[in-house]
């Protein structure tokens, strides 16, 4: 009669560790998701950053390349 107390004892903490070992594992999966989902919001971020700055890259190319040819058109008027 001991020993099967002992077992039902056993089983019955067997049960208990498993069940905890498997919220363990839910956790690990929780907190892997919210990891993702926290890279993949500063990726957007990162990428709507980048838009904004090459938005302002091709602006700025663009004055930068009107006001090269005034100033060619300038010296080329002058040397005449």
């Amino acid at each position: 009669m001991e020993n099967e107390q002992l077992l039902k004892i056993l089983l019955e903490r067997f049960d208990q560790v498993d069940l905890q070992f498997k919220e363990v594992l839910n956790s690990f999966d929780r907190i892997e998701r919210s990891q993702q989902e926290d890279v993949k919001g500063a990726l957007h971020l990162i990428s709507k950053k980048v838009d904004g700055i090459m938005y302002d890259v091709d602006y700025l190319s663009e004055k930068t390349g009107k006001y090269d040819t005034k100033i060619n058109s300038l010296e080329k008027r002058s040397q005449s």
